[in-house]
């Protein structure tokens, strides 16, 4: 599939507003727990928040990643950033929420999914 060059634009700026509204969200739910260490903020109504909005973020990223053109989708792994920016405060709050070995396996899967998107990446540059 060919995408016109004012498809692959809109792709490309759709992309960047995903990921840069993506990663402010990530950020912004790291100084919601910082204002929740520092008492300005109740610590479970921060660890909800920062669960729901890193599962939002997370599957967000990832449907726009599959929603996009296949044979593209090697060329796109920037769209997943925020899913790794906000997977840490996500994992810590379910955690702190009292979801131990969920937190765990959450975590591990998450850590070899950025393994494995970065590994693709760097084999998709040497190549």
């Amino acid at each position: 599939m060919t995408l016109t060059q004012e498809d692959l634009r809109r792709l490309v700026r759709r992309d960047l507003v995903v990921a840069g509204v993506g990663s402010l969200v990530a950020i912004w739910s790291m100084a919601l727990l910082l204002a929740a260490h520092m008492g300005f903020v109740s610590h479970l109504t921060a660890y909800r928040v920062v669960a729901a909005v890193a599962i939002v973020v997370g599957l967000g990223c990832v449907y726009w990643w599959a929603a996009g053109p296949r044979d593209m989708q090697r060329d796109r792994y920037f769209v997943l950033i925020p899913l790794l920016l906000v997977a840490g405060p996500g994992i810590y709050s379910i955690h702190e929420l009292g979801a131990g070995l969920i937190a765990v396996a959450l975590s591990s899967a998450i850590g070899f999914f950025g393994a494995a998107v970065l590994g693709m990446a760097i084999h998709r540059r040497a190549s």
